[in-house]
């Protein structure tokens, strides 16, 4: 009877910490919202409108719980969020015009007077790639802007310029400190935007 009982007891607590583990793996790899004071609220997040013809953002992101019951947060009020295992984080940005001006290559991270925007995040690292995407009126299609932030900046710089690829110039004067992948973008050597990134993260030093 005793070894009956472990037996049971054995199994009742693997079943238990299966259980467990599974609940964590679920709610680690579903979709969540990070509000500005900490708290990561998990379920079904939905952030662009598909209703009409052309996509749009929503201009408050739902989150679903598992109870099928729906909360709408403010974009002010959330600091980044999940989807479908896409990250997204939230910049104010702002340029000496107050607005996005997609000829201007550089975005100042500015919370006193700057817009919210919500960057996909591609990687992050020393040097960090993000993007920000928008639709164009009577286009279903997403566009897409590159952008590039070193660690220590508060600002960010356009990486490409659309389908005429790197910002050559721009980038040569933004890597300024590092002179192999200067030479490297000048002499076309690198043409995407994932090549100038893992070459900054294995040969240029901060």
């Amino acid at each position: 009877m005793k070894i009956i009982k472990t037996l049971f007891t054995i199994t009742t607590i693997l079943l238990l910490s299966a259980q467990t583990f599974l609940v964590a793996q679920t709610s680690k790899s579903s979709d969540y919202i990070v509000l500005n004071f900490g708290d990561t609220l998990y379920g079904n997040v939905t952030h662009i409108d598909q209703r009409g013809v052309n996509p749009k953002l929503y201009k408050k992101i739902r989150l679903t719980n598992s109870d099928n019951k729906q909360k709408k947060y403010k974009r002010k009020d959330v600091s980044a969020f999940r989807v479908n295992n896409t990250s997204y984080e939230g910049f104010w940005l702002s340029q000496s015009s107050q607005k996005i001006v997609f000829l201007n290559p550089k975005y100042d991270i500015n919370p006193q007077s700057g817009e919210k925007y919500f960057l996909k995040v591609l990687s992050k690292g020393k040097l960090s790639h993000y993007a920000l995407e928008w639709w164009q009126q009577g286009d279903s299609s997403v566009w897409r802007m590159d952008l590039f932030k070193k660690e220590e900046d508060q600002f960010f710089i356009r990486a490409t310029q659309g389908i005429l690829g790197l910002k050559r110039k721009v980038l040569v004067k933004y890597f300024s400190n590092c002179l192999d992948l200067k030479e490297q973008i000048k002499q076309k050597q690198l043409s995407k935007v994932s090549q100038v990134v893992d070459f900054y993260k294995n040969n240029c030093i901060n």
